[in-house]
This record gives structure tokens, sequence and C-alpha cells, in this order.
């Protein structure tokens, strides 16, 4: 491969005509257009497909939460209209509002990509945005999810179009021409565990059409920031970034190009070097070319000294540091932020981003910490402003307007951060994990940085308050929220955990929390580790009895007082390709107490018959990956199956098995799935032919125990899936997604229809569960609509075709009908209960809106001159007011 833009280490400046001849030849001979596509690319149109086709069309109906927010990684406003925000969410996707935030719509679905890197409105014309795929924070968590490429809208994201990079995997920063939108870099950082070319910084000159590769380092160096100087526009900064192996290197470093980007030249007088440079941040001031910053990441220095701000006056000819005390912005995982931002109207006014807000007056000589007073738009336990920052918009025509997007969510500031309001309304939640309180219905779940939280299984609305609330905070407003258990005969203790096998028991009898993170006994002479995401149960054969998964398995049988190491150092495998750190999943037999399993990071995977007394290792027939989930067959006590992920290792491939001999014999059940990665894989508890999968894009299904899949449902956004649980009461399956919240599906209709062995040659109108009427206040006599509660009519049809379905009362009075068009297979039609809709130009007209009466009622469905008929019963309803906080 040739590289008309190949800068080494050394200052080299390159010859512009020369680069732009060697791009007309290469271009001309198709290789620079020639990147190869994402393996997500095809994994995605079998996704389309399956979900197109599936015959289990039923509703998954979103659960929230939003009171915890999620982490912001993107933030734009319309300067022209600063009602019109646009927020976008690592892994839950970009968010627009034309309102000030009063309501929210997502506006990059059913895309290739489920990552995003960064998006720009073009400064000249704010209906053209560009927006790049694929996450940019190195995070070995097993959710930093990798892009497709670029994209273009004219429409302010209405519609997009894809415009290339297809390798880029990971993109950092997009900077657009200040006069012409069909101007644009693109610092793309590549694939962020493996080595690869097509990473540095790109061009486009005519709209994203076809690129040209100005700015190269090597094979593990990708570009994380370029900066365009308004006044300027010949005139930039860019910086490269080593990002594999590791987080740092000698090859990151500031670049800069006076020719409109066709050519650079290396810019580090008076700027650190060494082995231990990591992320470097940019920016350009809006009246001077000449005067830029440099946020770095000296990891050279100690750890809580790592940040450094560094100043250039003569266009990066030299630099110096600003400062003489160290800047303890990030304490040795500047990797997450190393941004820095200039008042467009005062120079010397610089932002820092870091852990906190950082900010400086006097051009970075000295540094005050913004906080501020935060009103949210969903009340909560959180008081201030969230740590972690990722990035900050400033208004270039008002510099105390500014939008801040962090671990915490999206906020706004009308008065440079003395307040802020958090538009904590979206439902993107990062969740790692989720328990079920079985007795009632409360679902726990713990998130990426944004605390552990609980609430009701009742469909998320917008309008009103979210009934969720948090388990625990901690005192900045959040922390890693990750496994949660509740003891089954003492609801009043709730077992969570946070990062790296942080354990703490909370009696809420008490309010009392206390540490139960595990020791190694003294008899072990070795280091007990945790990954990141920390697996540990409750055991249901002794509510009093835990197990802890580092890379030995530790048990409790005193609730978390004591903790006994139960296994050798799992890590060690036999096999050098599996020897791991820790363990990635540790489950227990429900069938058999004595049976243990254990999975490793590397895809070791560990089996104990006798209660963890001998081990044995069943690890060959499987890949040497990350082991996710280990489920244990609740049918047959020697079948197991179990999923693991590559994303840590940038393989985007499925891995599903199921051993029928404890793990000695494996046998891939990946079939028709998408080839994407997977995370978690459940049995039925009924039916031990039904599995379910949750992957990178979706829930999937299988009634032949995983001889074929289907897509699982409709209305559920593309989202990684993190966890799956039952609530076996309801027949309902719960499922966590790592950036859009939870949802929930009734598998009712399915199970009614394997039970009874239906035909599906036949139509089918299966069982409708009673409906609560909406409440209605004792003084105003109008509907709450907080208690809105949706009758679902479920049923099977044996092709498509219209369809009438009709309301019936007691007398055989019709009362209600609609018409609608169904799909061959499952389908639901869920009903607010509306008989009428009317209105009214008298002042003080009310009832809008008529509500079906209590009582019961037949429900009727017509196809073809054919009627099915259920019963029906309208129930009366709580008073919001009387129900307590147990939900």
């Amino acid at each position: 491969m040739f590289y008309f833009s190949y800068l080494s280490s050394k200052k080299t400046i390159l010859n512009a005509k020369l680069s732009g001849l060697i791009f007309l030849i290469l271009f001309s001979n198709g290789i620079l257009a020639q990147q190869p596509a994402s393996p997500l690319v095809a994994s995605f149109e079998t996704y389309r497909k399956m979900k197109e086709e599936t015959p289990f069309k039923l509703d998954w109906i979103s659960l929230g939460p939003t009171v915890n927010s999620a982490r912001a990684d993107i933030v734009q406003l319309d300067e022209t209209n600063p009602g019109t925000m646009y927020v976008g969410f690592g892994s839950g996707g970009v968010w627009k509002t034309t309102n000030h935030g009063v309501t929210w719509n997502s506006i990059f679905e059913e895309q290739s990509s489920v990552g995003i890197g960064d998006m720009e409105l073009a400064p000249s014309n704010p209906n053209i945005i560009y927006l790049g795929t694929g996450e940019n924070l190195k995070k070995p968590r097993n959710f930093t999810l990798p892009g497709t490429g670029m994209y273009r809208s004219d429409d302010a994201g209405e519609t997009w179009k894809y415009i290339g990079l297809k390798d880029s995997w990971s993109i950092a920063e997009i900077e657009i021409h200040p006069t012409n939108p069909d101007i644009v870099f693109v610092a793309v950082l590549g694939h962020l565990w493996t080595k690869n070319e097509n990473r540095g910084l790109y061009r486009t000159m005519n709209g994203g059409k076809s690129w040209e590769q100005v700015l190269y380092k090597n094979d593990v160096t990708g570009a994380n920031e370029v900066q365009i100087s308004p006044t300027n526009p010949q005139i930039m900064y860019a910086s490269l970034w080593e990002v594999y192996p590791g987080i740092s290197g000698e090859n990151s470093g500031v670049y800069r190009s006076s020719d409109g980007g066709s050519s650079w030249e290396h810019s580090g007088n008076g700027l650190p070097s060494g082995p231990n440079i990591g992320r470097i941040g940019l920016t350009v001031s809006n009246t001077d070319p000449d005067k830029a910053y440099a946020l770095i990441d000296n990891l050279n220095n100690a750890r809580n000294e790592a940040a450094e701000l560094y100043k250039t006056e003569d266009g990066g000819l030299t630099w110096n540091k600003t400062h003489k005390e160290p800047f303890k912005i990030f304490p040795g995982i500047g990797w997450y932020f190393t941004d820095v931002y200039v008042n467009p109207e005062n120079d010397e006014e610089v932002f820092c981003l870091g852990v906190r807000l950082a900010h400086s007056k006097d051009g970075g000589k000295t540094f005050s910490f913004i906080g501020g007073e935060v009103t949210r738009m969903t009340p909560s336990l959180a008081q201030g402003l969230h740590l972690d920052q990722c990035e900050l918009w400033i208004n270039p025509t008002n510099p105390n307007h500014l939008a801040l997007g962090n671990d915490g969510g999206f906020y706004v500031s009308y008065d440079k951060g003395l307040t802020w309001v958090h538009f904590n309304n979206i439902p993107t939640g990062e969740f790692y994990d989720i328990t079920i309180d079985q007795a009632n219905y409360t679902i726990y779940g713990g998130t990426q940085d944004d605390a552990t939280v609980y609430g009701p299984a009742k469909e998320l609305n917008t309008r009103f308050p979210d009934p969720w609330k948090y388990v625990w905070i901690d005192p900045w407003d959040g922390g890693d929220g990750c496994v949660t258990q509740i003891d089954p005969v003492d609801p009043s203790i709730i077992y969570y955990s946070r990062q790296h096998g942080d354990a703490m028991r909370l009696d809420k009898s008490t309010d009392e929390a206390v540490s139960i993170m595990p020791k190694l006994p003294e008899r072990i002479k070795d280091t007990l580790v945790f990954n990141y995401m920390t697996p540990y149960f409750l055991s249901k054969y002794d509510h009093k009895t835990l197990y802890h998964g580092g890379n030995y398995l530790m048990k409790s049988t005193d609730r978390g007082d004591t903790w006994d190491a139960i296994s050798p150092n799992l890590a060690k495998s036999s096999n050098p390709e599996k020897i791991s750190f820790s363990t990635g999943d540790i489950a227990q037999s429900p069938l058999q107490k004595e049976l243990l399993y254990a999975g490793t990071d590397h895809g070791a995977f560990w089996v104990s018959q006798d209660g963890g007394t001998s081990w044995e290792e069943n690890s060959n027939g499987i890949a040497n990956n990350y082991i996710r989930s280990i489920s244990p067959s609740q049918h047959k006590t020697s079948r197991v199956y179990m999923a693991m992920t590559g994303i840590n290792y940038d393989d985007l491939k499925a891995y599903v098995y199921v051993s029928e001999d404890f793990g000695k014999t494996w046998k891939s059940i990946v079939s028709n799935l998408p080839n994407e990665p997977v995370n978690v894989i459940r049995e039925d508890p009924k039916n031990e032919e039904i599995l379910y999968l949750g992957s990178m894009r979706g829930v999937y299904i299988s009634i032949d125990r995983g001889k074929t899949w289907s897509f699982l449902g409709e209305n559920i956004p593309s989202a990684a899936v993190a966890d799956l649980e039952f609530h076996e009461p309801t027949m309902d399956l719960v499922v966590a997604t790592h950036g859009r919240g939870i949802y929930k599906i009734s598998l009712q209709p399915i199970y009614e229809m394997l039970e009874q062995n239906l035909s599906m040659e036949k139509d089918h109108f299966f069982e409708i569960n009673p409906t609560p009427r909406p409440w209605y206040n004792s003084s105003g006599g109008e509907p709450d609509y907080r208690t809105i509660e949706k009758a679902t009519f479920s049923f099977w049809l044996n092709q498509s075709k219209p369809l009438t379905i009709s309301i019936f009362d007691e007398s055989n009075q019709e009362v209600w009908k609609t018409d609608l068009t169904g799909n061959k297979g499952f389908n639901q039609f869920r009903w607010d209960l509306v008989v009428k809709k009317q209105s009214s130009d008298a002042p003080y007209f009310v009832h809008y809106e008529r509500f079906l009466q209590t009582g019961n009622y037949t429900v009727k469905l017509s196809t073809g001159g054919k009627t099915l008929e259920q019963a029906f019963e309208v129930l009366e309803a709580k008073s919001p007011y009387l129900v307590r906080d147990g939900y």
C-alpha cells in the first residue's frame, strides 16, 4: 500500500503538488476507494432481513428509565435556533429536540452502525450534518461498539446517506470547513484492539464522494483531533494518538498544516515526547490562527500529574506549558478526556475536560473548576454536575451559553456554568445487568457510571416524572453499577456491586450499607483480581450463600461477611492462548447444588461437580474470547449453554455453544444468526426447546434449541443487549440494553401456541389479560394520564391479511372497532382504551378523550368472514397516590 502523506516522527514537510498527483494516480486505480467493509455491514443485512421476516412480531415495551440518564459523548446546538439541540450517546444513538429539550426523538435508527463516534453541524449551514460512527473511548468492557464509517444528512437529520470510510471502525473527530460544507476532515482512530492501516486523518473536498488520507503515521497510530482556524481555514492543527496496543506511545504527537490540509509538518518543539504520550486534544483561537492550545495526557509523568496544557502563539513553531503547578484533572485516565475549548470571543479563556470541568481566564496559568447548581428535568437523588466530561459546546455568539456532555448525560447552561439544566428525560441507559424481584415485579439494574436503579415494569411516559429511583449513588452523583441481587427471604437486603469486584450489602430497613468485597485467605499466596464487570450471584439454594468470580471463585455462607476461595487460579489455563486475567461469568446449576461453572475473559471454561472441591477445564472446541454468559439448563443436568464475545479483541463474530456433557464437548448453535457479537443466552424456564439470545443489535428466539433462530419482537431499537431475565408470574421477558434502557415483552402468546400445539395453518386469538381503566381524580373527574395502561390483543395469522378488531359490551352492543393489516405469524395490537375523541371551542371544555368503562367485554377479531372471540375485563384503577414505594 502506498501512502501519499506518510509522516515520520521527525519533522517532515510534504510537497502538496506531489501529494495531489499521487492521490490522483491512486484514486484512478481504485486503491484509495477500496477499504474493506466492516463485518458489521454484512451482519446488519442479516439482522434486517430476519427482523422483517420474523413470525414473532410481538411488541417490546420501553420501560425507561430516564432518571439516571447515560454517557453523552456528542453535544451540538444550532446557534441560529437554540431550541434545536442534538445529543449523541456512545451506544445509545443520536437524539434531537426542537423545543428546548421538552421532547426528544432518535434520529439515527436502523443503520449498520450502533456505536457513535462524533457528529458535527456545518458552520455555514446547520442543516448539513456529518456523523462518524464507532465509539472512540477504548474501554475493555465488551460494549465499546465499532462503526462502519461516515454518514451525511442534508435535512437536519431527517435522512442519512452513507459516504464511506468503511474500515474506520472508530472515529474520534469531525471538522467542517467554516464556509464550504463539502470540505471535511475526519480523525480516524481505527481498530482499537488490533493493527490496521486505514487510520489517520482523512479529507473530502466533495462532501464525502471521495476521501484522501492526508496524515498517516503507522498501523498502530490513529488520528484523535483536527481543528481548523475559523479566520484562516488554510491553517489547521491535528493530533495523532498511538492507540494500540495500549493507550500511549512515542508516535503520539501534534501536526500543523498551512495549505488547507494537503501537507503536514510535525509540530513538537516544546511539547513532551517519549514512550508514553497519550491522547491529545486541540483548540485554535477564533481570532488568531497562530494561537492554539494542546491538552496532553503525558503518561511519562506520575499518573496524577499526567494532564498538561500547552500553548503556541507562533503557529506551532514553539509550544510552552501554560502552568507551573500540576494539573490534576485526569489521574491516569486521560484516554477518556483531553478535550480543550477556547472562548470564541476571548482566546485567553480556556475550558479543559477531565474528571471535572476546568476553567481558566488567564490562558491556562491558573484554573478553577465549574460545578454550579443543577436542575433536573426528572428530579432524583443526584444533586450536582456529574463527573467525567466528554464534550463541550460554546455558543459562538454568546459564550455564556454552554452545552456539556458527560457520563451523567446532557447539561445546558446560560450563565457559563453557574446553573445548569440536566436533560435526564432521554431513555438511553447503558445497562450492564438486571435483576427482577419476582414477588413484586420490581426491576433492578446497574449502569455505566450512573449507579444502580430500581423501578416498576411500567411503560415509559416521558410526559411525567420517572418513577425509577436509585438503589445507591456515589458522592459524585454516579458510579458504575454492576450486578444486583435481592434476598428472596428478606427483600430489605440488597446486594449490589461496583467496578472491579467492589461488592456491597445494603439493609434498606436501616439504610445501612457495608462492604463485602472478597479477600483471599492467608493460605493462598497470590493476588485476587477482578474484571471491570465482576460476576457474582446469590445461591438459589441458600439465601445467605454468595459466589463471587475473580481469578479465583470465592464463596461466602454468611452474606459476605467472610469468604473462602473454592477454586484454583482459573486464569491459568493449560492452553497458552487462553491464559486470562479473571472470570467473565460464573453460574450454579438450578438442578444440582454442587454443579458450578466458571468462564474467563480468554475462553477458559471450568466446571466443578462437587461444589468447588475439584475443577476440570473443558475449553476444547471453543474460541479464545470473553465468556460473557453461562446458562446451565433448567431441564437437564449435564446441559449447559454459553455465549462469548470477541469485541474486546476486534473479533466481531457470533459465538454461541451448547454442551450436553458439562462442557467436555461443545457444539456451535450460531446457525442462521447474524454474525455479530453475542452477550447473553438464556434457556426458557418452562420449555427446554426455547432459547433466547441477546446480541449487538437485538433479541433472538429459537424454538428448536438453537437449530434455527428468529428475531424476537417489534418496536425495539437496534441496540446491544446486555442481559435477559424472566418474570415468571407474568411470563414476561425483560431485557437490558447498553444504550437504550430496559424493555419487556410478553411470552404468553408463544407459550399458548406451543403448549396447546396450535396449528400454524390457522388463525388464533390468544387470551387477553385484564386491563385497568385510567384513574380519575376525585375532585375534577378527569383521567390521570400517568395511570394509562394499554390493553394487548395478541393473535396468530396464517398469512398477512386485513382484519377488524371490535369491542362489544355485555348487551352485545359494539362500542369500538379498528381496522388494520396483520402479518403472517404472531401479531399484537395495543390499545389505550380510548373509545372517542372530541374537541370543542368552549373555553372551559374538558373530556377530550372518552375511555372504555369498567366491566366485562367481548373482543372479536374478524378476518375474511371468520371471527374469533376472547373475553376482556376492564378493571377499576388504583389511585397513584395510594401506591407505596415498593411498586
